[in-house]
């Protein structure tokens, strides 16, 4: 019998000699609720900032009444911004959920573990050094994402197996090491290049147009089908490792799998927007609060993670409106304080 377990409550559909489908019931009212704020959020987004439109007006576009200036602002400027927001903050929350899974710690992310700044470094060398165009800056983002992660597992391996404080302690010596290296690959540059890296650098959803919602969708799609796919199998693994291999199951492959899929997932958001720190560490994190789940939660993660990015634009655009901020500032002046949070209370549980 397939079942497909999305938390604790469930209600059962369909008749028991068929496939079963359990639905939870709490994880399904945590989702509607988060995407309905996400919704109202874009909404409030599309509406609002240096060009004053009414909600009526924005309706207006979506229906495909509206005039040739709403529709340049909303449908042109806006419109793009707000769901590579939503696509990319998704992204960035399930490569979290996959790595905190793995490494069974909270601060087993990304960006803490240094894959994040490995993406950054392989597409500095394509900006800085190679001149490549957009497509070649995804595609090292990703290349350096990979390297990096098979340096840190390379690294962590004691005794056979990966140990999740150690892999964490050498994926921030490594990260450490591959800023540097950032650094001095802009400190060489022109002045030009240098200031449009070091921008990009901080993460920034300014200037995306459909074209970028389009690439980075196309090739989220794969990646999160591939998480969904991973979900089960990583529950399992989650139980224990001797209980997986039991049930059949090949956990090296998985795990190979996940840190192809988690990279990959980072890699798409920072060749497409630039390092954003702080959705992969914490979104994982609140919704197993708000959805208690041993799994990856897929739903409710990657809900929370829309949100937490839209949101973090919204206020990087109307903190300072005469010159809006990049949302990765906003994300690390965040970050930070709940990164230091959650050091202080893992050193109090252990």
């Amino acid at each position: 019998m397939t079942q497909l377990d999305f938390g604790r409550t469930v209600y059962r559909v369909g008749k028991p000699e068929r496939p079963v489908l359990m639905l939870d019931a709490r994880s399904m009212v945590v989702c509607s609720v988060l995407w309905v704020a996400t919704f109202a959020l874009a909404c409030f987004a599309m509406a609002t900032g240096s060009a004053q439109i009414t909600l009526g007006e924005v309706l207006q576009v979506i229906a495909g009444a509206g005039d040739d200036y709403t529709n340049m602002v909303v449908a042109e400027w806006r419109a793009p911004r707000i769901l590579l927001a939503i696509l990319l903050g998704a992204c960035l929350a399930i490569s979290g959920a996959i790595f905190q899974n793995l490494t069974g710690n909270p601060l087993g992310s990304p960006d803490v573990i240094g894959f994040q700044t490995g993406s950054f470094t392989g597409a500095l060398i394509v900006m800085l050094v190679l001149r490549g165009g957009s497509v070649e800056t995804m595609i090292a983002a990703l290349i350096g994402g990979m390297a990096t992660a098979l340096v840190v597992f390379s690294l962590s391996i004691t005794r056979g197996a990966v140990r999740g404080v150690r892999l964490i302690i050498v994926g921030i010596g490594v990260s450490a090491m591959l800023a540097s290296f950032n650094v001095w690959l802009m400190l060489t540059a022109t002045v030009e290049d240098a200031l449009m890296a070091g921008l990009w650098g901080a993460g920034s959803l300014a200037g995306v147009t459909w074209w970028h919602v389009a690439l980075a969708g196309a090739a989220a799609a794969v990646f999160l089908v591939a998480a969904g796919l991973l979900s089960r199998p990583m529950r399992l693994m989650r139980i224990g490792t001797p209980f997986a291999t039991a049930l059949g199951q090949r956990v090296r492959s998985v795990q190979v799998a996940a840190v192809i899929v988690g990279v990959a997932l980072t890699a798409i958001a920072t060749a497409t927007i630039g390092p954003v720190s702080f959705i992969a560490l914490a979104a994982p994190q609140i919704a197993r609060r708000l959805v208690p789940s041993d799994g990856l939660a897929l739903a409710p993660t990657a809900a929370v993670g829309a949100f937490l990015l839209l949101l973090a634009d919204v206020v990087a655009q109307r903190i300072h409106p005469h010159s809006p901020l990049p949302v990765g500032i906003v994300t690390v002046c965040i970050g930070g304080l709940y990164f230091l949070w959650l050091l202080m209370r893992e050193g109090k549980t252990r």
